[in-house]
């Protein structure tokens, strides 16, 4: 635990219960989860004379569990979902982490932790976030059911991944579909299931179809409209029965299946409870002293699943206390928030805007859709404009306007025709690409949507010294939850924007490309001629022809064979986790490029007879699926087209069946020179 520094301090540690001789306030947050996080920064910001602590039920340091899914996915490394409180080393500040707060006493104004310690507070904010929803089904507590909601989960999940195990994940919303696509592994099956349509049909028949088609790409299979009746266990495997008596036999059950928020301690407390913790504009509950903030939230009848409307309670929760305690109003009282989905389905983006469920778009009259298709590239784009403004929309696949777009659904902008038909057309709203820049943009524009960081507090982040991605973080918070911001933050940098898919991208791809041209060349040079005279030609000869050098670069080739293989070893044997994979891929393709030029010095570029001629075939067939291989993984975060992922899985598979006969082939030739 930190220790509180001051002597005041230290006089209300969680050991005393006299609030009332403080002479300073002491605000008390339970939950360190982003938006308590959140309220410890905001109140340490505004009230220099607080005392603030903040309690963790979890036995980890605050992690930003919005990244849970990118961890899951391998998008992001662990120390990346690491969650400081900024200014933590600030005196004012007692973090308590495994310390679940069981009690509140509301007369005396103390809290009450499991270990029986006893803290006094001013105000108290709760922020205890929600739990998984567990469907009432028979089985749903059996050991291989695992939900997905903490970081402990989301290890759990990742055991189970590199066990290959086969696996059925349950819900068909943001959640599910990232988790389905991140367990997917080349030797298990991943079946979604969902009672329902995917992402709550708010993607339209249309647009659901192109998922679904994403989706197979991926080798993700689909159980889709099917009501799952109940789990049970046969010997090693669990047993999915569903209506009509059809079942799945899986390793292990998944559970995405929605939230509830965490209210049992705001309950025992007797404060106002309804699906969350009933909160007024200024996220006061039914006592006055406490509020309650994210997700355990309920405001005007709604509780927000997101991360963005809990940091925007925390902004109106903490500047409300700071006016109780002789600071002004900085931000308005809470009215709602704009709440839209973003996903990444492995690379491939998704988004929902504005409120487009069809039983709310049937009550605008005059309501006009406008869709943009590219089957080829897997990109799909819808607008849903009433009276020239843009009132939500929905895309499947990159799109470089998707900033300018969010910002003006939020705000309901107007829209020209002469733009609906550009859209419609070519798939752009905004004009050229080159317009898009964000230094282009006002320094009003909303860079940063989760955290309201502008254009232009992030310029004057940079002008104070702030020159790398992390510190403009650190200072501003932008790009620290979802991290879609990150590439603009990057272009005010002047900075590379850092690949998110793979590392080594281009590497790869300039090293695949060589291979291919290599390969090309090996089918397309003719043999050369041998020397009529000794004067001439005498160096390459030796390399062709003298004993010496054949056995230097015939050796030299099966040594390179032998590396190229420790990146399967690498994919395939978990202990050997050193090294991140796409370093592994890199040298892969490196050493691949110089295996092929080394056998153009060992051959000569002839191609061989019988078992010579079978064995050159196998060779350059190999390097040259794996070559390919390459270029697709290389640019796969450009290339969202379904039949081009398709290529890369087709490609791969026969990468693999020729490896089989490459090594037998080997042997073989080398003891036809050494018997025969």
């Amino acid at each position: 635990m930190t220790e509180l520094k001051s002597s005041a301090a230290r006089q209300y540690s969680p050991n005393s219960a006299q609030a009332s001789d403080s002479s300073y306030p002491i605000y008390v947050i339970v939950g360190t989860g982003p938006v308590g996080v959140r309220c410890a920064q905001k109140l340490l910001e505004f009230c220099d004379e607080a005392q603030i602590v903040i309690y963790g039920a979890e036995t980890e340091s605050p992690y930003n569990r919005v990244k849970l899914s990118q961890y899951l996915s391998r998008h992001v490394d662990r120390d990346e979902l690491d969650n400081p409180i900024l200014g933590k080393s600030d005196h004012r500040l007692a973090e308590y982490i495994d310390r679940e707060i069981i009690s509140i006493d509301r007369v005396k104004k103390i809290v009450t932790d499991a270990a029986g310690n006893r803290q006094p507070y001013t105000k108290l904010i709760l922020a205890t976030g929600s739990n998984p929803s567990i469907p009432r089904i028979p089985g749903a507590e059996l050991p291989s059911v695992y939900p997905f909601r903490s970081l402990r989960n989301t290890n759990d999940l990742i055991a189970l991944r590199e066990q290959h195990a086969d696996i059925c994940v349950i819900g068909a919303g943001a959640l599910g579909l990232e988790a389905a696509t991140a367990l997917k592994t080349p030797k298990n099956t991943v079946t979604l299931q969902s009672r329902g349509k995917l992402l709550s049909g708010l993607l339209g028949e249309e647009g659901e179809e192109f998922l679904k088609s994403s989706l197979a790409a991926l080798g993700v299979q689909l159980k889709v409209g099917s009501t799952l009746q109940l789990i049970e266990q046969d010997e090693d495997k669990s047993r999915l029965v569903f209506e009509g008596d059809e079942t799945l036999s899986v390793d292990a059950i998944v559970l995405c299946t929605g939230i509830q928020p965490e209210v049992s301690l705001a309950q025992q407390s007797g404060l106002n409870i309804d699906r969350g913790v009933v909160v007024n504009e200024w996220m006061q509950t039914s006592d006055p002293d406490i509020y309650a903030v994210g997700e355990c939230a309920e405001f005007d009848r709604k509780v927000y699943q997101l991360v963005r409307p809990g940091y925007e309670q925390a902004e109106s929760c903490c500047s409300h206390i700071r006016r109780d305690h002789g600071g002004e109003i900085l931000e308005r009282p809470y009215t709602g928030s704009y709440t839209d989905i973003q996903l990444k389905i492995a690379h491939i983006p998704c988004a929902i805007m504005g409120d487009v469920a069809s039983e709310n778009l049937q009550q605008h009259e005059g309501l006009e859709s406008h869709v943009f298709r590219n089957r080829f590239k897997g990109i799909y784009r819808r607008l849903f404009v009433r009276e020239g403004r843009i009132l939500g929309a929905v895309y499947i696949g990159s799109w470089d306007e998707a900033n300018s777009l969010r910002q003006a659904v939020a705000q309901e902008e107007k829209v020209s025709a002469h733009a609906l038909k550009q859209f419609s057309d070519e798939g752009r709203l905004f004009g050229q690409q080159a317009s898009n820049s964000i230094k282009n943009f006002p320094d009003s524009y909303l860079v940063c949507q989760c955290n309201s960081v502008s254009k232009g507090e992030l310029c004057k982040a940079i002008s104070e010294g702030k020159r790398t991605l992390n510190e403009l973080q650190q200072a501003t918070t932008a790009g620290s939850v979802c991290g879609s911001c990150r590439p603009l933050m990057a272009e005010l940098l002047d900075a590379p924007v850092p690949n998110l898919v793979m590392r080594h991208a281009k590497g790869i791809l300039v090293t695949s490309v060589i291979s291919l041209l290599l390969i090309t060349l090996s089918f397309l040079m003719p043999s050369p001629p041998v020397s009529d005279t000794v004067q001439t030609g005498q160096f390459w000869e030796k390399l062709w022809y003298d004993n010496f050098w054949k056995q230097v670069t015939g050796y030299t080739i099966l040594v390179l064979c032998l590396f190229t293989a420790a990146l399967s070893v690498r994919k395939r044997w978990n202990k050997l986790a050193l090294g991140h994979m796409d370093h592994w891929r890199y040298a892969h393709s490196l050493i691949g490029v110089v295996a092929v030029a080394t056998l153009a010095v060992h051959t000569g570029f002839r191609m061989g007879q019988n078992l010579n001629l079978a064995l050159m075939l196998v060779f350059l067939g190999v390097t040259a699926t794996g070559s390919l291989v390459g270029v697709f993984m290389a640019r796969n975060h450009h290339w969202t087209d379904l039949k081009l992922r398709e290529h890369r899985k087709w490609w791969s598979r026969v990468h693999y069946a020729l490896l089989w006969a490459l090594p037998v082939l080997l042997a073989y030739h080398i003891l036809a020179v050494y018997y025969f």
